[in-house]
């Protein structure tokens, strides 16, 4: 007889930021199906608490949180508040990130590069501080910082400007991840990358609701096409989970062959 299947984070509490779209919002619902509790933080408790309804709709565990992760005390507040709720943080997904795109287009490019390099760099470097203190008090943890394609490689000529904040954001989340994950093995918490391709988010909406630019950005992937949340949060869970037990610094491509050329 065949035994039911395994879930691969079953019974782990796990903390996504940004988790009220996108990428966090399809690893919170992936991650419930697996098994484990979800912590659903977001800027906005408007964004947070449909994602909750959700899991919860479906069976499973979870809660919102708000945060502004570039902010210190929002940020180091957010894991004693899930600890009170669940008891512990097992595993940590910083998918909290913006783009030059997202800032208002009167800024001037300081302020601009600021509030990009605040977002993706500082908040994913102070919740990963916050929760590895956690993990470390627990006995061991997991975190996925989100980078990207553009972590790793430069864009090519017909994309950006040569002095864009979301590539050198991405490229240190990059060397946080290589770093944390080699200081903190030691404490049995183990720190990971994923580096996504272009993917339909509300981060990309703008690049994708041109077909002329969607046509650009679809032959640039050898595969294609651009990926899919769920394809990213598929990712995660891998990650995230004891399958991957002994990776940590990693910094995985999943970009449909993009950086690969």
């Amino acid at each position: 007889m065949n035994s039911a299947p395994s879930r691969r984070v079953a019974g782990k509490v796990v903390l996504i930021t940004g988790a009220g779209a996108g990428i966090g919002a399809a690893c919170a619902s992936l991650f419930a199906r697996e098994g484990a509790t979800i912590a659903v933080a977001d800027q906005s408790l408007a964004a947070a608490q449909p994602v909750v309804e959700a899991v919860l709709a479906e069976g499973g565990q979870a809660a919102a949180f708000t945060c502004d992760v570039a902010n210190r005390a929002s940020a180091e507040k957010l894991i004693p508040e899930v600890v009170a709720r669940f008891k512990r943080v097992d595993v940590l997904i910083n998918c909290a990130g913006v783009t030059n795109r997202n800032a208002p287009p009167d800024w001037d490019w300081e302020k601009v590069w600021d509030f990009v390099m605040a977002v993706n760099m500082k908040g994913t470097f102070l919740l990963s501080k916050f929760a590895v203190e956690q993990m470390v008090r627990q006995g061991g943890g997991a975190i996925v910082n989100l980078s990207s394609i553009f972590g790793l490689v430069g864009r090519p000529a017909g994309i950006g400007n040569g002095l864009d904040a979301y590539l050198h954001s991405k490229g240190g989340v990059a060397q946080l991840t290589r770093d944390m994950a080699v200081h903190f093995a030691k404490d049995h918490v183990r720190v990971n990358a994923l580096c996504p391709g272009f993917v339909y988010t509300a981060l990309t909406k703008k690049l994708t609701d041109d077909p002329a630019t969607l046509k650009y950005l679809e032959d640039r992937h050898p595969m294609g096409r651009l990926g899919r949340p769920e394809e990213i949060a598929r990712a995660a869970l891998f990650l995230a989970s004891d399958e991957a037990s002994y990776i940590t610094g990693a910094c995985l491509p999943v970009d449909g062959g993009y950086t690969a050329q």
